[in-house]
This record gives structure tokens, C-alpha cells and sequence, in this order.
């Protein structure tokens, strides 16, 4: 049976499935709209231009840019000049720039000024957190540096690594004007530079309270600070020279030090100085050999002043008899008034346990503590070791760790206090051998 045709007006009555929905994305005000593109990467930010009208433009003004070309091939790499040109450089200056990463990898199709360019836009439009990645040119960031120590709204820098030219016999400088006065929070890398330009950029700095660093140097070094709070500071050691290490900062709260690259010629830095505020201290030490055990024991007395302590501390591999890390020997173990945490994570043989044993005594304070034991690997380095030597010394038998807590109300107080009387058995042992 043939089928009637449906006229044309019936047809342009029939009901709109969609004329009940309602267009939630639409109804959002502009500045929610660029709160959630800036969640986007920009690429697919981007794309938000085709959905309508409104959306065409709206996605160059989020206040948050990511212009990254990192393992990109040429092509690509085009596109990301076209996305800088476009939500950069050509930005309305009434849309103000609150964060930029750049990460441009030497692409020869790249201008000379390109680099430099984005930054002197971004320093226009009142920046306040500026990340470089690792992927750009020395060249680019080194010639550059004036422009990003002079962007004055910036509140947080994140920098790679600096160190001298190749082509420079000249060691590394910061620039001689540096105009960064509300800057927060700082993070830098750097490599064989001389430490009075560490300090004389720290002087340059009132605002800042949080700094990041990562240092590769050959002779002592003092860092002194009026206003920092947090400092996270690796120390790669560069050569025996670098013994001393003296901190001046009597409104730090958090310490974290790390090192890299001690051996039997390069020790550990005596660290020493002045921060009395201290609060909580992060301490991770590898490849401790026995002349560095003075050192670590100094550490220790620099700190005594903080409420929560972490140690993970590691003997070398080219060590092969046990030693005392924490405590120096013919010296006092150090005191903490106001340890209220300590968090311990070592070898616990026989010498290091009797320490831990010691340090307890002077911790009246204490609330919680925690001892993890650290099996030391057997490699070929450490192949004449007697694993027995090695064994742990904790008190319960097969586990790796313990834990005891609210020592203040009461809890473990029973396991605790048997964990500091094993001081006088070790005492009796001492006085028997010598």
C-alpha cells in the first residue's frame, strides 16, 4: 500500500525533540567560562571556538597559558608559534595574565626574539607565576634573564637549570637590576656559580618566603635570608672544597636537605648557622661514609630546635663495617626541648640503634616515633660485608619497623620505656670493651 506524503507545512509543525533542553553551558557567566578552559590544555582550549559564537575568542583570554613544544616535530611545532602569536602576543591587555609556562624547545624556526618577546607581552599584562621547563635553550633563557628579574608583579618563579655559557669564560652573574620585590616563591637550579651571587639575588628578595634549591658548587657558602620560611635546598657536593655550609635565616619554619654526590673524596658539608624558629626539619643523606659521621652529627645539633623531625640517612655501599651515624663520637648527643615527632628510617644495626637509643633521652617532649629499618643492598660493590653485622636491632622480632604513638597520652608508654632502658645495657657493653 503507497504511503501519503506529508505536506511540507505539516512537516515544518512536527514538535522539536530539543525544544525542552536548555543550554546550561551557555547560561555561564564569562569569568566561570575561563576558570574552566584555563583546565584545559590549550590546544583543546582552542577548539572551544567552534561551539558558538560567544566561544570564538573567549579562549584567549583564559588567564592561565601553557606554550609547550617539547618532542614536538617541526610542524607541530609551527602550531605553537600560531597559539603564542594568537593567545599571546596578540592578547587584549584588559585580560591580565596570572600564570605562563614555557617550555620551547631550540626550534630553528623559532626567531632570535621570539623567546624573549612572549616574556616582555607576559611582564605587560601583570604576570604573577612564571615557570621555564627545562626543554628551552640555554641561550634563549640566559639572554632573557634581565627581562624575567625585572617582571615586578611576579609572585612565583620556577627556573631550570643555570649555569655559565660554553662559549663564556666569564662565571654565571644574575642581573645587576633585579626588580622581583613581591616575588614569594623562588625555585633555581644552578650549577658552578660563585656563592656571594646566590646571596646577593637572595638581598634582592624581601618577599620571599618559600625558595627551592638545587646548587652544584666547589667552595663553602653561606645562605642568609630576612623572610624566608620553607627552604628546600639539594646539595650536589662539586669537589672536597665545598666542607662548610652555614645557614643564616631566623624566620625559617620548614628545612628540607637533601644531598647528591658524596664518595670518599667528596664529605659531607658541616652545616651550621642560626634558625631558631624552626619547626620541621626533612633530612636525606646517601652515601654516608664514616668521616662523615662528625657532619651528620653537627646537622643534627643545627636542627635541635624543631618539633618534627624526618631522617633517612644511608650508608655507602663502599662501607663494609657497620658505624655510628647520629652521634659524634667523644661529643654530647644533641638535644631537642621541643621534639615532639621523630621519624627515623636507617640501618638499624647494633651502633646506629644504640644512638637512636641515646638521642631518645634528650627528646622529653616526644609524642610519636617511628624507626624503619633499611636492609643495606649487597652488591658488588659491598660484596665483603657480613650480613650479620647488618642485622636489625629493633625490638620486636621480624618486623621492619615500629611505631608508637600519643606517647603523651599514655599509649605504648610500656614499649617505649623499654626501648630507652636498652641505653644502659649498651652503657655496661661500652664500658666492657674499653
Amino acid at each position: 500500500m503507497a504511503t501519503t506524503p506529508i505536506p511540507i507545512d505539516s512537516q515544518s509543525q512536527l514538535p522539536d525533540p530539543n525544544a525542552n533542553e536548555i543550554d546550561h553551558l551557555s547560561a555561564l557567566p564569562d569569568a566561570l567560562l575561563l576558570t574552566i578552559l584555563s583546565l584545559l590544555p590549550l590546544r583543546v582550549a582552542a577548539r572551544t571556538s567552534f561551539l558558538s559564537r560567544r566561544f570564538r575568542h573567549l579562549w584567549r583570554a583564559r588567564p592561565s597559558l601553557e606554550l609547550i613544544s617539547r618532542d614536538l616535530p617541526p610542524p607541530k611545532c609551527d602550531n605553537v608559534v600560531a597559539m603564542a602569536d594568537s593567545a599571546l602576543l596578540r592578547r587584549d591587555p584588559s585580560h591580565l595574565l596570572l600564570s605562563l609556562l614555557l617550555d620551547i624547545s631550540g626550534y630553528a624556526g623559532f626567531k632570535d626574539s621570539f623567546f624573549s618577546s612572549l616574556l616582555l607581552k607576559a611582564q605587560s599584562l601583570l604576570l604573577r607565576h612564571l615557570t621555564i621547563g627545562e626543554s628551552c635553550s640555554s641561550w634563549d633563557l640566559l639572554h632573557s634573564l634581565h627581562i624575567i628579574f625585572s617582571i615586578h608583579s611576579l609572585q612565583s618563579l620556577s627556573l631550570p637549570t643555570l649555569r655559565p655559557s660554553v662559549s663564556s669564560l666569564q662565571a654565571f652573574q644574575f642581573p645587576s637590576s633585579i626588580t622581583l620585590t613581591c616575588l614569594k616563591s623562588l625555585s633555581l637550579s644552578l650549577v658552578d656559580i660563585n656563592p656571594a651571587e646566590i646571596n646577593r639575588l637572595l638581598s634582592q628578595l624581601p618577599s620571599l618566603e618559600d625558595l627551592h634549591l638545587q646548587i652544584c658548587v666547589t667552595d663553602p657558602m653561606l645562605l642568609s635570608s630576612q623572610s624566608i620560611r620553607k627552604l628546600e635546598l639539594i646539595v650536589v657536593v662539586g669537589c672536597e672544597n665545598f666542607d662548610t655550609l652555614e645557614l643564616s635565616m631566623p624566620l625559617l619554619e620548614f628545612l628540607c636537605f637533601e644531598t647528591h654526590g658524596l664518595s670518599i673524596n667528596k664529605s659531607l658539608p658541616h652545616v651550621h648557622g642560626a634558625i631558631p624558629s624552626l619547626r620541621k626539619a626533612v633530612i636525606k643523606l646517601d652515601e654516608l661514609h664514616k668521616k662523615d659521621a662528625s657532619a651528620a652529627a653537627g646537622l643534627l645539633k643545627c636542627i635541635s630546635q624543631a618539633e618534627e623531625l624526618s631522617l633517612h640517612l644511608k650508608e655507602s655501599e663502599d662501607e663494609m663495617v657497620p658505624f655510628t651515624i647520629l652521634l659524634e663520637p667523644g661529643k654530647d648527643p644533641p638535644n631537642f626541648p621541643n621534639l615532639k615527632s621523630l621519624d627515623v628510617t636507617m640501618c638499624c644495626h647494633k651502633h646506629n640503634f644504640e644512638a637512636v637509643v641515646v638521642v631518645l633521652h634528650h627528646c622529653p617532649a616526644l609524642e610519636s616515633l617511628k624507626l624503619v629499618h633499611e636492609f643495606p643492598k649487597f652488591t658488588y660493590r659491598s660484596r665483603l660485608r657480613n650480613w650479620e653485622d647488618w642485622v636489625s636491632e629493633l625490638p620486636c622480632s621480624g618486623c621492619r619497623y615500629v611505631y608508637f604513638r600519643n606517647l603523651h597520652l599514655g599509649e605504648n608508654v610500656k614499649e617505649f620505656e623499654y626501648i630507652k632502658s636498652l641505653n644502659n645495657k649498651y652503657t655496661s657493653k661500652r664500658q666492657a670493651s674499653s
